[in-house]
């Protein structure tokens, strides 16, 4: 399933690629935006460095690899993912507005083998959580 979001957020795009393009750097334990985010490949982030994220909700754990596959500083970022039984490629785009940041999430989302079943269920449940998401990025960013 294809989704894209947009947020508006009122700091200069190099602060918010810069915060994506580092956040297995950023500080999260007082926000539960991610409990853990690691990258896991050694030297410095490029195309195919490799970050384990760790999210966790009231109901499940997951656990998600994701590989750098494309960026352009100030402009986009790109990503393909795989685990907790699903695969599928994330892009942020960077645009400035004024002197803030239009934020464009396209996601690419499916899961498979026997969770194949639960695709239906993605725009109930990953549009929500995707949104929330954006929303705590500008709340951070707009709070720092």
């Amino acid at each position: 399933m294809d989704f894209e979001f947009n947020i508006i957020i009122n700091r200069p795009v190099k602060d918010v690629f810069d915060f994506f393009w580092t956040l297995d750097e950023q500080d999260f334990s007082k926000n539960k935006l991610i409990p853990v985010y690691k990258r896991v490949t050694e030297g410095p982030r490029r195309i195919g460095s490799v970050i384990r994220e760790v999210v966790k909700t009231q109901y499940f754990t997951m656990e998600i690899f994701s590989e750098i596959t494309d960026y352009t500083p100030d402009r986009s970022l790109g990503y393909r993912f795989h685990g907790a039984g699903m695969l599928g490629t994330l892009r942020y785009v960077f645009e400035p507005i004024g002197e803030g940041t239009k934020l464009i999430q396209q996601v690419k989302i499916n899961f498979k083998g026997f969770r194949k079943i639960l695709n239906p269920l993605l725009p109930f449940t990953y549009g929500r959580k995707a949104d929330w998401r954006l929303r705590a990025v500008k709340d951070i960013l707009e709070t720092a």
